[in-house]
């Protein structure tokens, strides 16, 4: 038996000078060696794995009249980037300059000063944002 390194170009092509019972063989290992990478990479317990949550830094004292805090959850804090808006600009602006086409897909939510359009390949990124508008906090989640 000969050992050797190949090109998986070379192999799939059968450019190589080898027997059919060689090449037979060489492409039942390359693809066992794929099997067992694929395998590897979409093992349940891979793909179940999530990162753990962050503490929740609270302040003390009590929580505002209408807030249960028993139905506060810490679930998922510190797994998304926040998206932090500081500046806005109209819809409007950004499809006449060509930066958003026409029949790109928005979340839209309303603020305190009007309504707020997100890309929905941003909001797939950061899944929340928030900012401030005409003096009050809000927030987006996606």
């Amino acid at each position: 038996m000969r050992v050797g390194f190949i090109s998986l170009q070379d192999l799939l092509e059968g450019s190589l000078t080898m027997t059919a019972p060689d090449r037979s063989r060489a492409l039942t290992i390359l693809a066992t060696l794929l099997l067992v990478a694929a395998v590897g990479v979409l093992s349940p317990n891979r793909v179940s794995a999530q990162p753990q949550s962050l503490p929740v830094d609270l302040p003390d004292g009590p929580a505002l009249d209408g807030f249960d805090l028993d139905r506060f959850s810490n679930a998922g804090n510190g797994w998304f980037e926040t998206f932090h808006v500081e500046e806005t600009e109209p819809l409007s602006e950004a499809l006449e300059d060509d930066r958003v086409a026409a029949d790109t897909l928005l979340l839209v939510i309303e603020t305190a000063t009007g309504p707020l359009a997100f890309l929905r390949d941003q909001m797939a990124f950061h899944h929340i944002a928030q900012g401030r508008a005409g003096g009050k906090d809000w927030m987006a989640t996606f």
